[in-house]
């Protein structure tokens, strides 16, 4: 199975070393077959150049660093990867090493399972260790309630923004030709669209270290620009459904 790993990587210059190292360590071992794709949203600090000459000095292969000169946002970025991904498996995991590298061998491990087309982590899965603040415990609540009551998300998925996941190459095709979304809820339009077509999904336990990064999809500007996002997917889905009922109306007469 040769996995593709899309990086979306803004401002994070002074982590996205780490996150490689580990990332290749531990793929090396465990699925030698596969390619990392570092997309930089957003050429406005030294990320690039950061790791074109680590990869460079180190001779490191199955690395692609790709980009564009403006921020566009996490949705546009794990787009613009995937696009370019040549792996039976195509996921995407975020830039920084809060996300414990034990969670991505636990998705693998899902996937052995030929029947499950996409692996999602749950910070409410049983076996799942997290610490969180009760301001992100609320947050995260808020804007999964949300999805869960407007979108179609598949029925034993219990958490949306864990910033790890993985797709069969089958379901990729098939739904990224329909994703819109720029910045943080593309997690909620995938899920949804994934919802729609009624794929397997496998849900993992998912382990966060204590010491994490402030995450950027926490700002309160971020998290209404998402619930924002996830009205517009909502209402899409709504114009596309009455638009189908009337196109059969008119067949029929």
């Amino acid at each position: 199975m040769k996995l593709s790993l899309v990086i979306p990587t803004y401002k994070k210059q002074r982590e996205v070393l780490d996150q490689l190292e580990r990332l290749y360590g531990f793929l090396s071992r465990k699925n030698p077959n596969f390619e990392l794709i570092f997309v930089i949203d957003g050429y406005v600090d030294n990320t690039k150049e950061i790791l074109e000459k680590y990869i460079k000095e180190n001779r490191l292969k199955k690395i692609s660093i790709i980009g564009y000169k403006e921020n566009r946002g996490k949705g546009y970025a794990v787009r613009y990867g995937m696009k370019r991904a040549k792996g039976d498996v195509i996921g995407f995991i975020d830039a920084d090493t809060d996300i414990q590298i034990r969670t991505l061998g636990y998705a693998l491990k899902a996937l052995k399972d030929e029947s499950v087309m996409a692996v999602v982590p749950s910070k409410l899965h049983k076996d799942s260790n997290i610490e969180m603040t009760t301001f992100r415990k609320i947050l995260s609540a808020g804007l999964f309630l949300t999805n869960k009551l407007i979108l179609s998300l598949p029925k034993n998925v219990s958490d949306v923004g864990c910033g790890l996941k993985l797709f069969r190459k089958e379901l990729v095709e098939r739904i990224l030709p329909k994703l819109t979304v720029d910045r943080f809820a593309i997690d909620s339009e995938i899920l949804n669209e994934i919802g729609k077509i009624g794929y397997k999904v496998a849900v993992i336990p998912f382990f966060l270290n204590k010491n994490r990064s402030e995450s950027t999809s926490t700002h309160l500007r971020e998290t209404l620009r998402m619930l924002k996002d996830i009205l517009h997917i909502a209402k899409e889905d709504k114009m596309a459904f009455i638009t189908g009922i009337e196109m059969r109306f008119w067949k029929a007469n």
